[in-house]
């Protein structure tokens, strides 16, 4: 009974009516029945039999829209499109093998570069350490350098050589730096290095060379310093991805031995209590061609002398040296007055030329007269002497050379500074003690710069000690007095005096 009149309910244009329905509603919300395998909507009763009129004249309109549809889609509107699963969904339930052997290499690679890495590390660090232990060795034991020099040559100085041990051996708050300045031939790196041998621990004597652009490889030498400062090669490249390929291995030689005789001052004062010493012998070679490393030399002394790190002394056969330094900021920490070592006593001479060079009494009073106490002059005299030279010889052959230094400085007849010169010289023979001071000196020329220009000809000598000026050796003065016609026999007006005075 209940199927009849189920059955009399159902009409046609419910069939009809249901597709074009479907167009316009969500399947999601049409509740529906299912009987005998034929699904339909189910509606109220009440206004089904109101409604069929308007389903058949929507009938026409209906087909027309399916056939539209089917026209564009190609395919009814009760049917489904299958699609198959996607390829790139589809994976292989064994893996590749290529895929296995790029694992594995993969793995090897990673291996291999963490094992390289590691080890190249690890010898950076050794050769990096072994440079430390050898730069601290040195330290502890000082460079000790070889003085070179036979025991019938050497000239004691018992009073320079104790006043040249203190000053390289620093006390604990020492906040100054050292200058040691004399002119050439006077015995002082002689007498540095038997003071820094026999001192040893803590000294470090650095020489420099007549080439300064091998001042590094001295420097290196000194301290046992082998630049083989090594930085890893994963280091390298770090540096060059990172775009930072200015680090310090770059940097001059010099420099990078300056750095290492620092970082082996700090350990030296930590086991010791006070700074070590570093000698910095010939000086005067660096302020013609690189200035600037002289420079830099100093403020770091002046430096680290403030922080009491370590202490740097200065020998200078020049001096211009002292002066170049004297007017730079960094000479507020110099020890003043500056140690200046000069020549021979008259009775040192002697005796090195009667006891050690066994020449007559007579002969070396001569010789002494001629050259002084320039201990590189007495020997260069001795040996021509005992040579069999004769004095008249050796003296023209002195002489001789003292005229190319006047030629130099150009103060012989019509050249440049022959006039101002000449006051120079004939006030330096009125003084009784052969010496001027500076700023007096400085005052016969027309300017300061014609000053220094003739002062560092090597015929006039600045001790900055004193801040004097004298002649430059004994031999110059021996010179001047063979030629009084060019350089005394003049009518000069004195600056100090203001008078004429005949000489």
């Amino acid at each position: 009974m209940s199927s009849s009149k189920i059955n009399q309910r159902v009409f046609p244009s419910h069939f009809l009516t249901r597709r074009g329905s479907d167009l316009f509603q969500s399947p999601l919300s049409r509740p529906y029945i299912k009987t005998n395998n034929v699904s339909f909507y189910s509606t109220k009763e009440n206004g089904e039999i109101n409604k069929e009129k308007e389903n058949l004249e929507k009938n026409e309109s209906v087909k027309e829209i399916e056939k539209t549809i089917v026209e564009e889609t190609g395919k009814h509107g009760n049917e489904s499109e299958k699609t198959s699963p996607s390829s790139s969904r589809t994976f292989s339930n064994k893996s590749s093998p290529y895929l296995d052997k790029f694992t594995a290499l993969a793995y090897y690679f990673v291996g291999g570069l963490a094992f390289f890495i590691s080890g190249d590390n690890l010898y950076s660090w050794y050769v990096n350490r072994r440079n430390e232990r050898l730069l601290n060795k040195t330290m502890e034991k000082g460079t000790r350098p070889e003085v070179g020099i036979s025991g019938d040559e050497y000239v004691s100085r018992p009073v320079i050589a104790e006043r040249l041990k203190k000053i390289i051996q620093p006390y604990k708050g020492q906040s100054f730096y050292n200058v040691v300045c004399g002119e050439h031939g006077t015995g002082k790196t002689t007498l540095i290095k038997i003071a820094s041998r026999e001192v040893g621990q803590g000294v470090i004597y650095v020489d420099t060379p007549a080439d300064i652009e091998d001042f590094g490889k001295a420097f290196g030498r000194a301290l046992n310093f082998t630049f083989e400062e090594h930085i890893s090669w994963s280091g390298q490249l770090m540096r060059k991805v990172l775009g930072n390929t200015n680090y310090k291995f770059e940097d001059p030689k010099w420099k990078r031995a300056m750095e290492a005789f620092k970082r082996a001052s700090e350990v030296y004062k930590a086991k010791h209590g006070k700074p070590p010493v570093i000698v910095y012998d010939n000086v005067s070679r660096m302020v013609h061609k690189n200035p600037e490393i002289l420079d830099i030399l100093q403020d770091d002394a002046k430096d680290n002398a403030d922080d009491r790190k370590y202490i740097a002394v200065f020998v200078s056969s020049e001096g211009s040296v002292p002066r170049r330094m004297e007017s730079r900021s960094a000479w507020s920490r110099a020890d003043k007055p500056v140690m200046e070592i000069g020549d021979l006593s008259e009775k040192e001479s002697m005796d090195y030329l009667i006891d050690k060079r066994k020449i007559n009494s007579v002969e070396a009073k001569k010789l002494y007269e001629l050259v002084g106490g320039r201990i590189v002059d007495l020997k260069s005299v001795a040996g021509k002497f005992l040579a069999g030279q004769s004095f008249e010889v050796i003296k023209k052959s002195i002489l001789g050379e003292v005229e190319k230094k006047f030629n130099t400085a150009q103060l012989l007849r019509k050249q440049l500074h022959h006039e101002v010169g000449k006051r120079a010289i004939n006030a330096l023979l009125d003084s009784k003690t052969r010496e001027l001071k500076l700023t007096a000196f400085m005052e016969y020329f027309n300017d300061y710069k014609e000053a220094n220009v003739v002062l560092e000809s090597n015929v006039f000598a600045y001790h900055p000690e004193k801040y004097i000026v004298t002649f430059q050796s004994q031999s110059i003065e021996s010179y001047i007095r063979e030629n009084t016609d060019i350089f005394v026999n003049l009518i000069e007006l004195t600056p100090q005096e203001g008078k004429r005075k005949m000489y």
